[in-house]
């Protein structure tokens, strides 16, 4: 009875026998001549080159491609700190750049007060503006200066050797300042071209007005109008005020007078506290 002999795929689907082949193929090549082994190994390897190639090609782009993103991202971010901290620097600048600015303007201020009032022998304190009266009847400014700095109610208030009002209330490290236009204001002054005696008065606006002013006082407009030391209350000749109207009506005693203060509340940062 003839035997057939197994066939090579049947073979290798035996674990066992593929084992043996694998084994024996790689004997083979071990102690073939290196010259073989490397022909056998290039024939081998050259139909598999082109997707060995394209493989590589496509890992070596797309690891660029994501290199240049992560590079760009980085790139990004290191601007973004960058402008971050050029705008921080620009804001630093711009801060320094007004605190210099203020105290320039309070030593100049300080300098041209004593300067222009070298007869008032009393001490001045510089203050800044901490807030402003949002009342329509009451006008009046808060400091940031008050009794430990040696503020007292009835202090005179200036700026630019102009008079701004007095200190109407005073707390430990503030203090309240009624200004000129405070309908409750009441301020000997002198016309300084006629050298009449008035009274300023304020009426909760922009503007002033004089009372007192007799109708044959021959004021104009651009008047200037001083403080006056009668009572002994203000120091005398501070700037208070120009005049920009002034109307003479019927049989009236008084000229009616608008002025305008010297002083723009608005347009000012600190004032200096004369303390009596």
């Amino acid at each position: 009875m003839r035997t057939s002999t197994p066939s090579f795929s049947s073979l290798i689907k035996t674990p066992l026998a593929t084992i043996i082949i694998l084994l024996a193929i790689s004997l083979v090549l071990l102690f073939l001549p290196s010259n073989i082994s490397n022909h056998i190994r290039m024939t081998c390897v050259a139909p598999i080159r082109p997707l060995q190639w394209a493989t590589c090609f496509c890992s070596n782009s797309a690891s660029n491609f994501f290199d240049k993103i992560i590079s760009t991202w980085q790139d990004a971010q290191v601007k973004k700190q960058l402008e971050q901290q050029v705008s921080q620097f620009k804001n630093k600048i711009i801060e320094q750049q007004d605190t210099i600015y203020k105290l320039q303007n309070k030593l100049q201020a300080l300098s041209k007060f004593q300067a222009e009032n070298k007869s008032i022998k009393t001490n001045v304190i510089p203050a800044d503006i901490i807030g402003y009266d949002a009342s329509n009847f009451r006008k009046s400014i808060t400091i940031n200066a008050g009794s430990k700095h040696g503020v007292k109610p009835n202090d005179i208030v200036v700026s630019n050797n102009a008079l701004v009002g007095k200190v109407a209330t005073v707390s430990g490290r503030s203090s309240v300042i009624q200004l000129i236009t405070d309908p409750a204001s009441r301020i000997p002054g002198r016309i300084l071209q006629t050298r009449e005696q008035v009274i300023v008065e304020g009426n909760a606006t922009g503007f002033c007005h004089l009372k007192y002013v007799p109708r044959w006082a021959k004021l104009k407009k651009g008047d200037e109008i001083v403080s006056s030391d009668i009572g002994g209350f203000y120091p005398p000749s501070l700037p208070i005020a120009t005049v920009i109207e002034n109307e003479i009506t019927g049989g009236a005693l008084f000229q009616t007078v608008k002025v305008l203060p010297k002083v723009d509340i608005s347009k000012i940062e600190s004032v200096l506290i004369i303390t009596n």
